[in-house]
């Protein structure tokens, strides 16, 4: 459900709204949960030596996969106003982040292989903030850019385009 129009001001203006695609979105946030079940099942089978238990574990954990991405899916929208970028977001209650011209310091769009395959990409919003990733067992954590990302959008491009105009218009103003 977007609920993003309650968080507008008054005279604010939207120029673009949009969900993620359903395919790429759910076949990506399953992914992780893909993993996870191979994982739990090797260590159920290894630990109980029961194909059964093991089969089971990873049923259940695809199923629970499966219907949160379905809930998160259901509650993610993207719009971008005259003002600013807002995602929404959330499993159970709603979560909005929005994201300021003024903060902006580069947008961009990737297109990934599930990009190629089902037409979408990701449009990828920095805005200064930076992020320590931990690496391998041995490794030191990294420093690295922390983007805020509208994920799995038809015509990133465009979108892409669209956020650049209005950056434009702000440090013209």
């Amino acid at each position: 459900m977007n609920e993003i129009s309650k968080i507008l001001e008054q005279k604010e203006k939207l120029i673009y709204d949009c969900k993620p695609e359903y395919p790429p979105y759910i076949i990506g946030t399953l992914f992780g949960t893909l993993i996870a079940t191979v994982i739990i099942g090797v260590f159920i089978f290894f630990f109980f030596k029961s194909i059964f238990m093991a089969v089971v574990a990873g049923i259940i954990i695809l199923v629970i996969g499966f219907i949160l991405s379905n809930m998160a899916y259901q509650r993610t929208h993207y719009a971008i106003t005259d003002r600013i970028a807002i995602t929404q977001s959330g499993i159970i209650g709603r979560d909005f982040k929005s994201i300021d011209y003024d903060k902006m310091q580069n947008v961009s769009a990737d297109v990934g292989i599930l990009g190629v395959i089902f037409k979408v990409g990701t449009v990828k919003i920095f805005t200064g903030e930076m992020e320590s990733v931990i690496g391998g067992r041995n490794s030191a954590p990294t420093i690295q850019p922390k983007y805020d990302k509208f994920n799995y959008i038809n015509s990133p491009y465009e979108v892409l385009k669209k956020l650049q105009t209005e950056l434009s218009k702000r440090k013209r103003k």
